[in-house]
């Protein structure tokens, strides 16, 4: 087990604890503040050099997500650091969804209904998203003979019994 909480599952990747909240300290808070902050000032900066457009592609990029990624790895381990990066992730093949949904139908639907349908979208590529990937990381399970310490005892893989005469073999 990590040194993360005990009480935490090794098996699953999304948990929601509101409880925890309060275990967040006020410098953390004051760095995901200033990368958000510096983030923003970078986007505002782009949208003043060359246009409005290449500026809002900037506010895109999920702005305290390196100060929480760093967070999170000293605070926790390297693993809470990826299972956070992978969620992220998820919520940006999301998004993605979300705005390809909304340009493609804003200019037809009522906007109440545009979005309504972009949020299902993002809901529904977002948990597709995490279904596969918990899908794709599951631990494969292993056969008997496939166990730590497990002798094999087919000689044509060429185990300890291959040199052996067939008489002298372990069953």
């Amino acid at each position: 087990m990590s040194s993360r909480d005990s009480n935490e599952s090794d098996d699953s990747v999304a948990d929601i604890r509101p409880s925890r909240l309060r275990q967040v300290k006020p410098h953390e808070l004051a760095i995901r503040f200033a990368f958000g902050a510096g983030i923003s000032v970078v986007a505002a900066v782009v949208g003043i050099a060359f246009s409005p457009v290449v500026g809002g592609m900037f506010l895109a990029f999920p702005a305290i997500l390196p100060a929480t990624l760093t967070l999170i790895e000293k605070k926790h381990d390297t693993r809470a650091a990826v299972d956070d990066d992978r969620g992220a992730i998820l919520g940006s093949l999301g998004l993605v969804a979300f705005a390809i949904v909304g340009a493609a139908t804003f200019s037809v639907l009522p906007p109440v209904v545009v979005l309504l349908l972009a949020t299902a979208a993002w809901v529904g590529v977002s948990v597709a998203g995490y279904a596969v990937q918990t899908i794709a990381t599951r631990p494969r399970r292993r056969s008997p003979r496939e166990s730590p310490g497990a002798r094999p005892t087919d000689n044509r893989n060429g185990g300890p019994d291959a040199t052996r005469h067939p008489k002298q073999r372990l069953a």
